[in-house]
């Protein structure tokens, strides 16, 4: 803030030295409340206008942006006086709907800035299978979900050809060799074959996905592989890596574990939801809590009185 007040005063200062008379610059007060805009009775303070300017922008960027907030200021101005008198009628429970707004937006941010700074965020395994096996209609899913693994690189051979490199039986036999490793390591699945599946990847360029706790749709899956599926249900329960060819680029996939389309999501689907689920619940707790308090200390104090009906 500092930055822009002195950068803005600059552009003042040059201002009035370069003769320009109408400027009135306040040597004693600095920015403070001068007024640097009025329109219909309101104003514009060179505090207000300095407040609005990011400090990062040099005294060039920094006059270019006051200009615009001040040609945005006079412009909103300018409305606000011709709808207040073009709805004269309405501006009574305009502004009730103000004010109503006004004290909803102060109550929640109060409410919010409260409960997030003794929200615990903790939330434990047991809690989350708990809340799982307590309302399995809560997840349902709307597309099948797998958990998989892929790979997937431009075809080698084709690749070659485009070259126009030779491409040998050697070559090919070394090729294969490569498609059974990689398969062996897809069936595997383990600690030890993981890793030796990601470093080749790394190696060969190919784009993989070898995390074996995630979980995706199928749609989502499609996005990244064109399987071929026609036989959903029956395909996705298959666990043995399959290997195929697609606009010359080579594939392999092995599916891990699924949930079907219209049954309850495994807990790991589900799992980010219940927690935000658990957390939403704790956050309304602490907000009843509060204001059950602040209502017993406001009668214990006097603040309230009502008739009885």
């Amino acid at each position: 803030m500092r930055a822009v007040r002195h950068a803005l005063w600059g552009l003042t200062l040059t201002a009035a030295w370069m003769g320009c008379g109408d400027v009135h610059v306040p040597l004693e007060s600095g920015f403070g409340k001068d007024v640097v805009a009025e329109a219909y009775g309101e104003v514009l303070t060179w505090d207000s206008l300095a407040s609005w300017v990011p400090d990062d922008l040099n005294l060039e960027d920094s006059a270019a942006f006051a200009e615009r907030v001040i040609d945005r200021w006079m412009r909103e101005q300018v409305m606000v006086t011709q709808a207040r008198t073009q709805l004269q009628k309405e501006l009574p429970s305009l502004e009730q709907a103000l004010e109503a707004y006004r004290r909803s937006l102060l109550i929640n941010t109060y409410e919010n800035r409260y409960v997030e700074s003794r929200l615990d965020t903790e939330v434990s395994e047991e809690d989350i299978a708990a809340y799982y096996e307590a309302h399995p209609e809560l997840f349902t899913l709307h597309d099948h979900a797998v958990r998989t693994l892929y790979v997937h690189l431009p075809d080698p051979k084709v690749a070659a050809q485009t070259r126009g490199a030779n491409w040998s039986k050697k070559d090919q036999r070394a090729w294969d060799k490569e498609m059974d490793q990689v398969e062996e390591w897809l069936a595997a699945a383990d600690s030890v074959s993981i890793p030796e599946l990601e470093r080749w990847c790394i190696e060969r360029g190919a784009v993989h996905h070898v995390d074996h706790e995630a979980w995706w749709s199928v749609g989502e899956l499609l996005d990244e592989v064109p399987l071929s599926l026609y036989r959903v249900e029956s395909q996705i329960q298959r666990t043995s890596p399959l290997s195929f060819q697609e606009n010359d680029r080579m594939y392999f996939v092995r599916f891990l574990d699924h949930g079907l389309k219209g049954k309850t999501a495994p807990l790991d689907v589900a799992r980010d939801q219940i927690t935000e689920l658990l957390l939403q619940g704790r956050r309304q707790q602490l907000r009843e809590a509060l204001r059950d308090t602040l209502l017993q200390r406001a009668w214990a104090e006097g603040d309230l009185r009502r008739e009885n009906l």
